[in-house]
This record gives structure tokens, sequence and C-alpha cells, in this order.
């Protein structure tokens, strides 16, 4: 943990209390997003958990022979709780789903190219500003519908449908889970997933992650195995160890393949993060030789305490 303290004038050291700062930005964004919900529903429960946040980043990301890359950006999410019993509307700036299924998330910012492949490092997030309707739970799966836009210019509607299905068993639980997204820029997109999840005990947990990505844009069906192993080290702080591989069909072959070894502690209270990346690519195009990469990563959060 670090010791945030500056010295005045006088000689007299205190304690700057960033904690309140934090504090007081996170309490006037929940209130603004309440007063946004009270508008429209004439409704002021409190009660119903208001998951508005803001999120700074900054990331310094370098790869094996490649220069050094900089991002300094933010997400932020406005959650509207009791507009309806089962609708929520949120606006928040978001990464793209297949990027996310197709890599081992120790990367923050990633891409699908145009001809299927990954890219690391600086990528384009957008806003979207959506409605999440919940429709039913039956013993088979939960099913939810997004409708929603991009703010891309032009204006890039979507909508999207998600089946989800836990499945508890004595010795491993498995998550299964299915969703279909329409762009219209893009076009088509599906992702489906099987997650078989493994906790050993309260500090280490093994997830096998198994998703099939096919997108009308790049019209490649992409299949992805990836093992992630967590290791709580104590509070607020852990180690992932991943490793994965993607396979291409028609042909079918190995595109690529990568692991990598991830630190995140908690620097501050409750709202700093810190998080140091290394690991390897072994792409296709360069004859599954090595590329190393390292990642170091701030993440600062504004959220009120539920």
């Amino acid at each position: 943990m670090v010791n945030l303290s500056s010295a005045k004038d006088d000689g007299v050291t205190t304690e700057v209390d960033i904690n309140e700062t934090n504090h007081l930005v996170a309490t006037k964004w929940e209130q603004f997003n309440r007063s946004v919900d009270l508008f429209f529903t004439n409704e002021g429960n409190r009660k119903q958990a208001n998951r508005s946040s803001i999120m700074f980043f900054t990331s310094f990301y370098k790869k094996e022979g490649q220069v050094l890359e900089k991002e300094y950006n933010f997400k932020l999410r406005i959650d509207l709780p009791n507009t309806a019993k089962n609708l929520k509307i949120v606006i928040e700036k978001q990464q793209d789903e297949l990027s996310d299924a197709l890599t081992d998330n120790s990367v923050s910012d990633k891409k699908v190219l145009k001809d299927g492949k990954i890219k690391k490092g600086k990528s384009k997030n957008n806003y979207a500003a959506s409605a999440n309707i919940f429709l039913k739970q039956s013993k088979y799966f939960v099913s939810f519908l997004h409708f929603g836009i991009r703010l891309d210019m032009p204006l890039n509607p979507y909508a999207k449908v998600e089946l989800v299905k836990d499945i508890k068993t004595k010795h491993v639980n498995i998550n299964l889970s299915q969703r279909v997204f329409y762009y219209r820029q893009k076009g088509l997109q599906e992702i489906s997933q099987v997650v078989l999840n493994k906790q050993f005990n309260k500090k280490v947990q093994l997830d096998f992650i198994n998703s099939l990505v096919w997108s009308e844009e790049t019209d490649h069906l992409i299949f992805r195995n990836n093992f992630v192993l967590y290791h709580s080290l104590g509070t607020e702080k852990g180690l992932t160890f991943s490793i994965g591989s993607n396979m291409r069909f028609h042909p079918v072959r190995y595109e690529s393949f990568d692991t990598s070894l991830s630190y995140r502690q908690l620097m501050y209270k409750d709202w700093l993060f810190a998080t140091w990346t290394v690991g390897a690519d072994f792409p296709k195009e360069n004859h599954y030789k090595d590329e190393k990469f390292a990642q170091f990563k701030i993440d600062l959060f504004f959220k009120e305490k539920d």
C-alpha cells in the first residue's frame, strides 16, 4: 500500500485526503444518476443498487521490436436502476466483445482485425447506450434482450440476445452462454461459450474457457481454448496465469498461441489498482516464434459503495 502525503510550506506534513475527493466524485456521480432516474420514473427508491461508476486508466504496452504504446482513457457508466422492474438503461464505454472472447484478457486493449486476427495494444473503444431487458428465467436458461446504439459516426444501432445457464456439480461448475449480435455497420456476430470452473480452495481457482466466435464482417469461424489459473495472495492482490490457443476453420489450423502472467494489487484505499503483465504471443505468420510483451496499467475507480 502506498502512503500519499504532502508537505506544506510551513513544514507541517499532512496526509492528502485523496480518499475524500474520490468519495465526493463518486457521490456526486451517483446522485446525478439517481436524479435522472427520478426524472423518468418519479421513483426515488434508494434500495435498488445503482451501478453507476467512473474509471480512469493509464496503460503502457510494449511488444518486443515495437514502439511503446501509451493510452490514457476512461470508462463512464450510467445506470438508471428504477426505470422499470426488468429494464436497465446503461451508457458506458465498452470494448469489443469478440476481442474479449478471443484473448486471455491479460492485455487491456485488443481488437479483431478484418482478416480475423487479433491485434493487441491500443484499440478503439466505443460508447454505447443500451436498454437491457430481462426476459425470462426457466430451468433451462436465463434470457436477456439488449437494444442499443454505439455512438460511432455514423451511429451504429445494435441488438443482442443472450442466453445463460449455470450448472453446479460436485466436482466442477459449468457456465453455458450464447450471444447473438446484430450491428448495422458490421452485421451479425455470434459467441458461444462453455466455461468449466474448479475452485480448489479459497485461494486457487482454475477456469477452462472454450469460445466459438463468428463474425459476418470477417466471415471467419474461430475456436479458442484458454486455461486461466487464479491465485489469491491476500487482500486485493493476486496472480493470474493464462495459456491459450486460437484455431481457425476452413482450413483448420492454429492461428496463434499465447501465454501471460499478471500480478494485480490494490495500491491505495479501495479504488487505486496497479497491474503488471508479462507474456508472449506465438502467431502463425511468424512461424510460431515468440513475440514477448509487457504491460503496466493503473486503474482509478470512482464508485459509491453498495
